[in-house]
């Protein structure tokens, strides 16, 4: 895999987490995983939320490649990073209205 099919992938992870309808489960749940001890900060509370939505479409994202590189038996091949690109394009789907949005499309 070259790495500028990892800036695609992190870029779309990065698209995902701002744009994400799980953003909202995520920033709902803050009081799971936010600190107690910390003041509430809205926008940082949105920018945490975001970074956790945009970690977990990483990892989500890369569970079929990880797949697919245990059961192909080839360690760093290039279609495992065309799978991880496709498990994270896929996971981005949701956020397309949002992103479009944004775009003014």
């Amino acid at each position: 895999m070259s790495q500028h099919h990892l800036v695609v992938i992190v870029g779309l992870a990065i698209l995902n987490g701002i744009f994400s309808p799980a953003l909202i489960a995520v920033f709902a749940l803050h009081p799971v995983w936010y600190p107690s001890f910390l003041p509430v900060i809205v926008p940082l509370l949105f920018l945490l939320s975001s970074l956790i939505t945009a970690t977990l479409t990483l990892m989500i994202g890369g569970v079929p490649a990880a797949l697919y590189e245990r059961l192909s038996g080839q360690s760093r091949s290039a279609v495992a990073g065309y799978v991880w690109l496709a498990g994270v394009l896929v996971l981005t789907l949701p956020s397309l209205p949002g992103i479009m949005k944004a775009l003014g499309l």
